[in-house]
Order: C-alpha cells, then structure tokens, then sequence
C-alpha cells in the first residue's frame, strides 16, 4: 500500500510536467506513427505486386499488424538509456541515488505518465489508418484476454531491458552506441520490419529465440488475432520467463554498476 501511495504521488507530479509539454508529445505522436506507416505502404505495395497477398498475409492483415505494433510500441516504449549516460557521465546520478527510493521508480512513473498524455492524441489516428487501409483484426474474447497480461510483460520487459542497457554506462562511455546497435536489431527481430512469420528459415527461429519480438511482435500478433490462443498463452508464458532473467540481471548488473560508480568518487 506504501509503494502505491508513492506512486500516486510521483505519477500526479509528473502528469503535471508532461502536460506543460503538450506540443511537444503530439509531434512525437505524429513521428511515432509515421514509420509504421511507411511499412505497412510498402508491404500493401509488396502484397498488391503478387497477386494481393505476401505469405499467409494480405493488405488487411498488413494494416491489422502494423496498427497493433505501432499501439503496443507506444506503450512499451522506454528511453532511459539515452537519458542514463549523460547522468553518469555529468555526475547526475549521485543525488539520486542519496534518496531512500530507488531511481528506477522515478523513471517508471514519468514512462507512464508519458505514454498516458501521448495515448490521447495516437489513438484517433490509428483509429484513422484502420478505417483507410480496411485493416482486419481476428481479435476474439480469448485474444483480448491474453492480450492484456502479453502486454503488460512486454512494458516490463521492454523497461527492464532499456534499464540493463542503461547500466553498461557504469563501465562504457558511449553506452548509447549499445542502444543504437540493439535497436537496429530490434528493427528486424522484433517485428518492426515485418511480422515474425514472414521471416524466412532460420531467421524466424532467431526471432523467437531472442527477448526483441516479446517486446513487440508477440503483443501485437495477439492483439490482432494472429495467433490462435493456445500458441498465445505459451508466447505470454515466453513473455514471463524473459521477465525474471532481466529482472535477475538488472539486479546484478546495477548493483555493480553502483559499486563501480562510487569506487571512482563519482
């Protein structure tokens, strides 16, 4: 009851500081939309060249995907690492890690109060490139049902490997180059290119092998309809095994994050 007490407390003061922001989180909404829908253009270009159909896709099933991804990239997205290695490496962190709560529960609070101001203004659009592109969801109750834990693990997944990521500014110095790396691969692994199954041979058993598409892919797969949900409660079930390992190596890694960043009189 004391952490949500916390809570309530840091999700009401940041709301108030996103909100002075508004201009700000609506162009990040429009850019956030833009990509996927470059995608989905060429894909539906793709389908259309071969007959109306890529795979077991076709340009429905392409507009359902991408609108689904781009939804649950929203509101998995996390950017502490890009923030952390300026905070090491500035002398930032030090303060804050004075205070008798951890820094990781400020960052979540203003990564929830974010994706909440911005969840305004991207769902009319995508309610707009739904209607435009005749996008087909094979969504049952069933699908909803594990939609909803699938996404929840994939936020927390997707917090707690951008936190893993951060630490390595402990010991790296541009520990953004990381990010950018992984995020390259996260472009083809997990989802963000084109869906899971149309990745040829080894590539999709990769796909599956890596955390990238549980953060993504799987989610939105689910939320459309892509999968049938006994494959789906076996993904989420991926989805909570992934969670613990980067728990478990959050725990480890910050902790000697921690020491290192004192030993150096940081």
């Amino acid at each position: 009851m004391k952490l949500l007490r916390i809570y309530r407390a840091l999700l009401t003061a940041q709301l108030q500081a996103t909100a002075q922001y508004r201009a700000q989180a609506f162009l990040y909404v429009l850019f956030s939309v833009i990509r996927p829908i470059v995608f989905l253009a060429a894909w539906v270009a793709v389908a259309n060249a071969r007959g109306g159909s890529v795979g077991s896709f076709d340009v429905a099933d392409f507009a359902g995907y991408f609108i689904a991804l781009t939804l649950v990239s929203h509101l998995c997205m996390s950017w502490f690492a890009w923030e952390f290695e300026q905070d090491v490496a500035q002398g930032n962190l030090s303060p804050r890690l004075l205070r008798p709560l951890h820094p990781i529960h400020y960052a979540a609070a203003a990564n929830i109060s974010y994706k909440i101001v911005t969840s305004i203004g991207l769902l009319p659009i995508l309610l707009l490139v739904a209607v435009s592109f005749h996008a087909r969801f094979q969504t049952t109750l069933e699908h909803l049902l594990l939609f909803i834990p699938s996404m929840i693990l994939a936020a927390v997944l997707s917090f707690l490997f951008d936190w893993v990521q951060a630490s390595t500014a402990f010991w790296i110095t541009r520990s953004s180059q990381v990010s950018f790396v992984l995020g390259r691969v996260s472009f083809i692994f997990g989802g963000q290119i084109a869906p899971l199954a149309l990745l040829p041979g080894v590539l999709g058993t990769i796909a599956y092998a890596l955390p990238f598409g549980y953060m993504l892919a799987v989610p939105a797969d689910i939320l459309r309809g892509g999968v049938d949900p006994a494959r789906g409660l076996l993904l989420v079930g991926a989805q909570a095994l992934w969670v613990l390992l980067f728990y478990a190596a959050l725990q480890r890694v910050w902790r000697a994050g921690v020491r290192e960043y004192s030993a150096v009189g940081a």
